[in-house]
């Protein structure tokens, strides 16, 4: 990072990183990569291909998609208008740039695209467990397939990832929000439920009940809960279609062992969803959640008329995102931290030996194995310091004796299951397929 001079004998400035934008760094980094590596693997097996969007889209985009009289369109985006007097914003969330995509590029041709993102969002909103100014997101789009097997199959890869990284005590939240055709009848028994209580809100939710009126039934304010509970449920309004489609999906989830709750609080805050909405929420036996209050960790639903809104043909689609930030917290919280732990250290001596043992680490690395040394050498006693800090699992001198006897001499430091300080002789020219076997 550069130095700024200041005028008037200010001296030096000192930088640091936006408020609510977060460095990533070692060892963190460890668990981010293992996320996003663990996510590359299997949602490819599942038949996933990885999209990448540009952060910065055309304002309208979102507008359309999301909602204008959503918190995020109105109040959260990063917009603002570049050289060439075009309103641009920062993307805050996915979905709609990934439909964007899916129409510019042709694939609406295709009967069913299966696509999944990762990558950094931006939202200015008020911070809080796991959710940043500039967060990342874990997320996976299937077009074409209306069928209830589409929505199941997208949960049950979202299942099967939480239980990949080790996640559990997640529950799987699940409503319909039905099709647009029911939503203006729900819409006005909730009005009605509301409107006599009106006066009595807070600002807030005076304005929640005057924007987004279903985004009550998701307030945190207490005051407010003895209504929530009473309101109308979507549910009761669920048109012939949709209540088919929603049992189907209940059914589908029962057959493949996922175990649910149907939640007719449950809604997602953005204007496009349809039909089958869902969360996995973070519930563990003792209560004591690492996520506070923001349990959680995924959210999704079917959005069938997204694609038709952004001037595509009537294609359903259905999706979800993870926020990595929380499931980084979540997994630091249960002890969970994966870390490059190298296989060996090897100790370096002074002088043309060092070049030897450099070379024996290169070769080692080459053939893909974890394996750490310090080129600053020293005592040998403040190398295996360093090798414990690093956690390696042995440790080695290559030393004159080492070098003439082709042999090393490999302490164990950290076995899951053996002897910390076992000594155990192998010849360099078997070290490398020893190594493996460990």
């Amino acid at each position: 990072m550069s130095d700024a001079s200041g005028q008037g004998g200010r001296g030096r400035e000192k930088f640091a990183a936006v408020k609510g934008m977060n460095d990533l760094l070692p060892p963190q980094i460890e668990t981010w990569q293992f996320l996003e590596r663990t996510a590359r693997d299997m949602f490819g097996t599942w038949g996933y291909s990885e999209v990448r969007t540009p952060i910065l889209e055309d304002t309208g985009l979102f507008v359309r998609s999301v909602g204008e009289v959503t918190d995020i369109v109105s109040k959260e985006m990063y917009t603002f208008t570049d050289k060439g007097d075009r309103s641009v914003t920062m993307r805050p969330e996915n979905t709609a740039p990934a439909v964007r995509a899916y129409l510019e590029h042709g694939f609406a041709q295709q009967p069913v695209t299966r696509w999944y993102y990762l990558g950094p969002m931006f939202r200015y909103e008020r911070m809080k467990t796991g959710r940043y100014r500039q967060f990342y997101q874990l997320g996976a789009e299937a077009y074409g397939a209306g069928d209830a097997s589409q929505d199941v199959e997208n949960i049950a890869l979202a299942h099967a990832y939480l239980k990949a990284i080790g996640v559990q005590h997640v529950t799987l939240h699940l409503n319909s929000l039905g099709d647009a055709a029911d939503r203006p009848r729900y819409l006005e028994a909730l009005k009605a439920h509301f409107a006599p209580h009106v006066p009595g809100f807070s600002e807030a939710a005076k304005d929640t009940f005057e924007r987004n009126t279903m985004r009550l039934l998701d307030s945190k304010e207490e005051a407010l809960r003895p209504l929530v509970e009473a309101a109308p449920r979507v549910g009761d309004f669920l048109g012939e279609a949709a209540a088919r489609h929603f049992d189907e999906v209940k059914a589908l989830l029962s057959t493949l062992g996922i175990p649910f709750v149907v939640d007719p609080r449950l809604v997602r805050g953005l204007d496009y969803y349809t039909r089958t909405t869902f969360e996995f929420v973070y519930e563990p036996p003792a209560g004591d959640s690492a996520l506070g209050t923001a349990g959680t960790v995924c959210g999704g639903g079917r959005y069938d008329d997204l694609v038709r809104q952004l001037g595509g043909p009537d294609k359903p689609a259905v999706g979800f995102a993870m926020g990595l930030d929380r499931l980084v917290l979540l997994l630091e919280a249960l002890g969970k931290r994966p870390a490059r732990r190298p296989l060996l250290f090897v100790a370096t001596m002074d002088g043309a030996l060092k070049a030897e043992a450099v070379k024996l680490v290169t070769e080692l690395r080459l053939a893909g194995l974890c394996v750490d040394f310090d080129p600053r050498g020293g005592k040998v006693k403040r190398q295996i310091e360093r090798a414990s800090a690093l956690a390696a699992r042995y440790f080695a001198v290559y030393g004159e004796r080492e070098h003439q006897a082709r042999t090393l001499t490999l302490k164990a430091l950290d076995l899951p299951d053996g002897d910390p300080g076992k000594e155990t002789q192998v010849g360099l020219d078997g070290l490398e397929d020893w190594l493996r076997r460990q």
